[in-house]
């Protein structure tokens, strides 16, 4: 087994109290300690953020007794310093009070929500990277307010597309590929190729890793795939889409069955596929996107995604009269080409230096990129804006002329008053939070469920196995990460891609854990992948990492004790926002984001979109509605 780097600091960070009650799991991660970027082992939903409020939301434990101290006073008070928490503090100073006193609450020992930064130290080199958003999307979609935001901390999207290295893996003779592993397909093997979709090469090259070179369509790819002739037969149909699929779908149960029936259940009704590792293969494409897999794809879903063994988008759209069917061109989207080398955490530290300079002596966007923040620095009595990190909000209400929120830290309780409150974090917690909301507000909270999804990343000392192998950014529908890639090549801060196959670079491995054959309701799909997420030990993911990686790249000489450095498993047990929630025939998000009173709800939750641009809207829509309830 792997020797791991500061595994959770030894474990340590919990402490002795949160053994026996999960309110005090926050004590130990309240003090100064490890710079949390630079910390390994179990990130993102990290042992201490979670406990509890897993006691307050499942268990129904009761939050009792007197506050320790007298309530702090301030203007604002925001529940959750993610994107959507850090961007509410930005427009309340903006638009309703330059000097406003903020205090902003979060769970976790570090800021930015899904904007996870890690880093590691590799012989001597540092790594910068992220663990979990990992880009602007589309960033000339952006509303008017996301992009003034954006402007206001000194993002130049051109720039930044231009400081990816677009010739990075041209260089290197890297492409893209599909991982067939032993266990599913019986024999292993590393292929150059597309993916099982209708999507072209082109559209990969731009849209998954920029710049990596053009693979060989999918179905060229066949003859090499470690598969029977039964099993290419059966994908040879389903790349003709024989014409009884078309009388299918044009029968009197055609439109329901497009609307209702999930494309795993297509695939056994109309294809007749039973082979599991052909469902896994053709099902898995959009779980990097959707975090679903196998059953949890509908139709509509499966066709936006390109799919493989259905008609032309372009025929259900007229056939069903439904233009939102039509499919948007492979180059109507702006290339993927807008990454930070630690995501979009450099947005949120970007917020934070402009709440709470104090924080870093960076003076620019780009020194923000490679500065050493001081955490010491966020929750100092002089700043109007205070950061206060291990502290969980578990009541909210409002109050004549503001509104009162209790927290815990130290495993005992604080409260604060204020004028005006975001709730800027999950909704389903702050449908326990909000105690008073509406009950029709509280189930759609609780119908806007979100998508568990674990981003690992793997500090590797060389890579030259991956150059051998030809294929730096892999689909592997079978194990049990299902997406594979090397790090974005991007110039900035100081950051810069790797300078070749003998330095260290990072590998991001993408798992959903979704069950992925079984028939059941997304809302179940997601509940059983949650709990199987929060069940696994740091252990069983390093094996899985080890053995999948051993696996891709051993032919190539890839050793994994000699090559790995260290593991960062983020788990996000509440990740992308599912965008078919519904409730009452409603998006869900809709009736969630309501504001109730001086209480205004944020979070991409509130638009029902599991984007940046989506997160900074929900909090310029917050205050926007608080600025109504003065």
């Amino acid at each position: 087994m792997i020797t791991r780097r500061d595994f959770l600091n030894g474990m340590a960070l919990t402490g002795a109290g949160a053994l026996w009650h999960p309110f005090n799991s926050l004590a130990a991660l309240a003090e100064p300690g490890p710079y949390p970027p630079a910390l390994t082992g179990l990130r993102g939903a990290h042992p201490g953020a979670f406990e509890a409020a897993h006691a307050l939301a499942l268990e129904g434990a009761a939050i009792t007794g007197a506050p320790v101290a007298p309530a702090e006073k301030y203007d604002l008070i925001v529940v959750g310093g993610g994107i959507s928490g850090l961007s509410a503090a930005h427009f309340y100073r903006r638009q309703v009070k330059s000097d406003a006193r903020i205090l902003i609450l979060d769970n976790h020992d570090d800021f930015g929500g899904h904007a996870k930064r890690n880093e590691f130290t590799v012989d001597g080199k540092t790594l910068v990277t992220y663990g979990g958003t990992q880009s602007l999307e589309s960033p000339s979609d952006y509303s008017q307010e996301a992009s003034a935001l954006l402007r206001d901390l000194g993002i130049d999207v051109d720039a930044q597309a231009q400081a990816y290295d677009r010739e990075f893996f041209a260089r290197h003779g890297l492409s893209m590929g599909v991982y067939y592993d032993a266990v599913t397909f019986g024999r292993g093997a590393l292929v150059r190729g597309t993916l099982p979709t209708r999507r072209s090469a082109e559209y990969y090259t731009r849209q998954w890793v920029p710049g990596v070179q053009l693979a060989p369509e999918f179905a060229a790819t066949l003859a090499q795939a470690p598969l029977s002739g039964a099993q290419r037969a059966q994908l040879r149909e389903v790349l003709a889409v024989p014409e009884h699929i078309t009388g299918y779908f044009r029968s009197a149960q055609g439109e329901q069955r497009f609307y209702e029936q999930s494309y795993v259940s297509f695939l056994r009704s109309c294809y007749l596929i039973e082979d599991e590792a052909l469902l896994k293969l053709l099902s898995m494409p959009l779980a990097e996107d959707a975090a679903l897999g196998g059953t949890g794809v509908s139709l509509p879903l499966a066709l936006s995604g390109g799919l493989l063994g259905l008609p032309p988008a372009e025929k259900f759209a007229q056939w069903f009269n439904d233009p939102s069917l039509r499919p948007e061109p492979d180059d109507g989207q702006d290339e993927y080409v807008h990454p930070f080398p630690d995501g979009n955490a450099t947005i949120a530290r970007a917020l934070v230096k402009a709440l709470i300079p104090a924080v870093t002596e960076a003076a620019s966007l780009e020194q923000c990129v490679g500065a050493r923040f001081d955490y010491t620095r966020l929750d100092m009595p002089e700043n109007a804006v205070r950061l206060r990190l291990a502290s969980l909000a578990v009541h909210a209400r409002n109050e004549p002329g503001g509104t009162r929120v209790r927290y815990l830290q130290q495993g005992v309780l604080h409260e604060a008053t204020d004028s005006h409150t975001v709730m800027a974090g999950w909704h389903m917690m702050a449908a326990h939070v909000v105690a008073d909301l509406p009950a029709v507000q509280k189930e759609a909270m609780r119908a806007n469920i979100k998508m568990p999804l674990v981003f690992v990343q793997v500090a590797l000392r060389r890579w030259q196995a991956i150059q051998r192998s030809g294929v730096a950014a892999a689909y592997c529908p079978g194990s049990p990460f299902q997406f594979v890639q090397m790090d974005f090549p991007v110039h900035m801060g100081g950051q810069a891609p790797s300078a070749g196959p003998n330095a260290p670079v990072s590998l991001l491995m993408i798992r959903m854990p979704c069950p992925p054959l079984i028939e059941a309701t997304v809302p179940d799909l997601l509940r059983a992948g949650r709990a199987e997420l929060m069940g696994t030990s740091y252990e069983t993911f390093e094996q899985q990492v080890v053995a999948q990686l051993q696996g891709m790249y051993g032919q190539q000489g890839f050793d994994a004790p000699r090559d790995i450095a260290a593991i960062t498993v983020n788990r996000w047990p509440h990740g992308y926002v599912w965008e078919e929630a519904q409730y009452q025939g409603q998006a869900a998000s809709t009736l969630a984001a309501r504001r109730h009173g001086r209480i205004a709800i944020a979070n991409a939750d509130a638009m029902g979109r599991a984007y940046t641009d989506a997160a900074i809207d929900a909090a310029w829509q917050a205050v926007r509605d608080l600025k109504r309830a003065r």
